[in-house]
């Protein structure tokens, strides 16, 4: 027997093989391989993961004295505490990062090291320690040429005077900030400073001039690095920006550019709502007409999406719009469906202000009963701001219905919420509308003071605004100091000489200013002419592209007409025609000797003719097999059904048809084929007819031929009936093209070429 002592070796020596493998891979793992690792564990929210291989490779690189890797290894570290919120650690491990640093005389790790424990620093609070420790980065970093780190800590810069209330300097330090970040191969610290720059000045009170110019080069930026869902965003807030400096068309222009993007990217909710600001701007404009089309379109996407609330704000629009028109019927008719929307969404405060649009007094005291419902709601969820926002809407509506007192209760504490919410604005409205309450009243007095209140506060911020301008000018000429160049004594001796130079001076400069003046003003000129003939040739490829979807959007108006048509012939007058049939087999059961009598036997056939024919329709309208089986044998099947019937003889000759068309590609060039096909049986008196249909090298090539009896082309093309038209219409949203050959009595051939673009596929 074995001796217990031999049995434990014999185990350890076992799980020592078991697990040496193991802890050979992991020790084989280089360093650069485990930060990496690492790297990954963090980008994938596994903070514990990184932690354990981070300090995996700082103990790796220790033992085998890679000091660049170890002070890699160690910011990785530092960067994991951070990510959990252990600041306390985080330092300490810098601090060992700076001392690593500075014996390798590694800068740019150094750099790395301050600019994180800035980060650290702005992150507890401690603005003083952040901004100290930026000011000695930013010299070395001057030194060093580094435009990466000195970017990222003129951003962090911002950020600590933005805290501070000092919006001035926050925009003077992302303006530098973003004039390195811009010559970095990377633009996406750029785009955040463009960001921040526009939003910004945009809160800023008569600064948004300087936030249009900040959104344009961020755009400008975008479009380099094909960024198309943000650029949807910002053109959006451009037009938001142009639209309260009051420049509507640029504003327009730049929804249009949006909407594009969204069709490019298929984004159909943003489509839908960018529709609905279209709508909106035309409709400000008074182009009526316009902002119809679009909201259609709008209101077909959201009924697509079953937005409720999306169709009755679009149906509330159309009826502001038929209002316009002088069309006050079906304004009611749409103002009641947009209300039924919102009563069935339960939104009280939509509701209301609904039924405020039909200035009527009966529907005025049901919209005070929503407003008083959704203010009870704001109330109940603390929403201050929705809180303020519908007590002055409350009591707007109670001053027009002139109940005085019922809009001073709704007032109360306005004033005092609108405070809390740090809005100027909310706070001038909430004043202007008490003194107009009291002035209701007869509370003369205290509509004084409530009205002095909103002045004094307008000329406040307008004071503040005029305070701001000085202050920047004054920041910009702080450095500028005015040196005499001469001493008395010596102007003195040199008066007459210093007189004639200073007179040629003069003479030269206006010389010069003149020349600079004139050359401004052409360069202005053909600036304008420029920017004038750019927005004409934009306008015109939007309005062309527009045409497109109307073209678009009809087609398939039509083509579901076609198809709810043939589904009620088929469900509705099919089915019935079906019952009749029925009742007429029971009323030959009923009377045997009926069948002999010959008006029975016509009114039977009769019957089966009806029932026939309303089959025929339908398949025509819709047909089925088209849906279930494709373009092919959908085309097959319409010429075997002409074979059929004797009237022509038709040869169809597919080729190469395995390409999956959309469904509007499809139903085009079947009602293209079926309208050819459908001429020739009306006019061409032919006996024979070839339809072939090939696709190949990216083309579907579409050839129908007859023996009949021809006609003028060239006649034909300058009087197209109804027919050539769809033909035509089709061909245009395919971006296809047809040729006519033919002579009378020779014929006639219709060449047609698609291009098989992804869209069409």
């Amino acid at each position: 027997m074995r001796r217990p002592e031999a049995r434990f070796t014999i185990f350890l020596l076992a799980l020592l093989l078991a697990v040496l493998p193991s802890l050979c891979k992991a020790a084989s793992i280089p360093t650069p391989q485990l930060i990496v690792r690492a790297n990954q564990h963090l980008t994938q929210d596994q903070p514990d993961s990184a932690l354990f291989v981070y300090k995996k490779a700082i103990q790796q690189a220790q033992q085998k004295r890679q000091k660049p890797l170890q002070l890699q290894a160690g910011l990785g570290l530092a960067e994991v505490y951070v990510y959990l919120g252990d600041y306390a650690r985080a330092k300490d491990q810098l601090e060992t990062c700076e001392s690593l640093a500075q014996r390798q005389n590694d800068r740019p790790q150094l750099l790395q090291t301050w600019l994180m424990w800035a980060e650290v620093e702005f992150a507890e609070g401690n603005l003083a320690e952040a901004e100290a420790m930026l000011r000695k980065l930013e010299k070395r970093a001057q030194a060093a040429q580094d435009q990466t780190t000195l970017a990222h800590a003129y951003n962090l810069w911002a950020k600590i005077y933005s805290q501070q209330g000092q919006s001035d300097r926050a925009n003077a330090y992302l303006q530098k900030g973003k004039i390195l970040a811009l010559q970095l191969p990377d633009k996406t610290l750029a785009i955040d400073l463009l960001t921040q720059l526009a939003t910004n000045y945009k809160n800023q009170s008569g600064a948004l001039i300087q936030a249009q110019a900040h959104l344009e080069e961020l755009i400008a930026l975008r479009e380099k690095t094909k960024d198309e869902r943000n650029l949807i965003a910002d053109h959006q807030e451009l037009a938001d920006l142009l639209q309260q400096t009051g420049d509507h068309p640029k504003a327009q222009l730049q929804l249009l550019k949006a909407l594009l993007l969204a069709e490019s990217v298929r984004d159909t909710l943003q489509q839908m709502e960018l529709l609905f600001s279209l709508a909106q701007g035309y409709l400000g404009q008074n182009q009526t007409a316009t902002a119809e089309v679009y909201l259609r379109r709008s209101l077909i996407m959201a009924m697509a999406k079953k937005n409720d609330y999306k169709i009755a704000e679009i149906k509330r629009l159309q009826g502001h719009n038929q209002a316009k028109m002088g069309q006050q019927q079906q304004a009611l008719a749409l103002y009641r469906e947009a209300l039924t929307g919102f009563e069935r969404l339960g939104n009280a405060l939509e509701s209301g202000r609904t039924l405020v649009l039909f200035h009527q007094p009966a529907e005025s005291k049901k919209a005070l009963i929503y407003f008083q419902k959704a203010l009870e709601a704001k109330m109940a969820n603390h929403e201050i701001l929705g809180e303020v926002e519908t007590r002055l809407e409350l009591a707007q509506l109670q001053l027009e219905l002139k109940d005085g007192p019922g809009a001073l209760r709704s007032l109360q504490n306005c004033a005092d919420l609108a405070t809390q919410t740090g809005s100027r604005e909310l706070l001038l409205a909430s004043w202007n509308t008490l003194a107009q309450a009291h002035a209701l009243q007869g509370n003369y007095s205290a509509a004084y003071t409530f009205s002095a209140q909103h002045q004094n506060l307008k000329d406040s911020i307008y004071n503040a605004e005029q305070t701001r301008i000085i202050s920047e000018m004054n920041a910009r000429f702080d450095n500028v100091a005015l040196r005499d160049s001469l001493q008395q004594t010596e102007i003195a001796k040199n008066r007459a000489e210093l007189r004639q130079k200073n007179l040629l001076n003069y003479l030269l400069g206006g010389a010069l200013l003149a020349g600079v003046l004139i050359a401004f003003l052409l360069f202005q000129n053909y600036r304008s002419r420029s920017e004038q003939r750019l927005q004409a040739q934009q306008m015109a490829a939007l309005e062309k592209q527009r045409e497109a979807d109307q073209l678009r959007s009809m087609i398939n108006g039509e083509e579901q007409e076609r198809k709810r048509i043939a589904q009620e012939l088929h469900d509705g007058l099919g089915t019935l025609l079906a019952t009749v049939k029925l009742q007429f087999n029971a009323v030959q059961n009923e009377l045997p000797d009926i069948d002999a009598l010959k008006a029975y036997q016509t009114a039977d056939n009769l019957l089966d003719e009806a029932c026939t024919e309303v089959r025929k329709i339908s398949y025509n309208l819709m047909p089925a097999i088209l849906q279930q089986y494709g373009l092919e044998y959908a085309l097959q099947d319409l010429c075997e059904g002409i074979n059929r019937s004797g009237r022509l003889e038709i040869s169809f000759i597919p080729y190469g048809l395995e390409y999956s068309f959309d469904d509007q590609t499809a139903v085009s060039v079947y009602r293209i084929v079926q309208e050819l096909v459908k001429n020739t049986l009306r006019h061409a008196e032919a006996s024979e007819l070839i339809v072939q249909l090939s696709a190949e090298d990216d083309l579907l090539n579409i050839v129908v031929e007859d023996n009949g009896v021809g006609f003028d082309p060239v006649e034909k093309m300058q009087n197209p009936g109804i027919g050539l038209q769809s033909i035509q219409s089709r061909l245009t949203l395919l971006h296809g093209t047809m040729e006519i050959e033919s002579n009378p009595g020779a014929g006639a051939t219709f060449t047609i070429d698609i291009p098989l673009t992804p869209k069409n596929l």
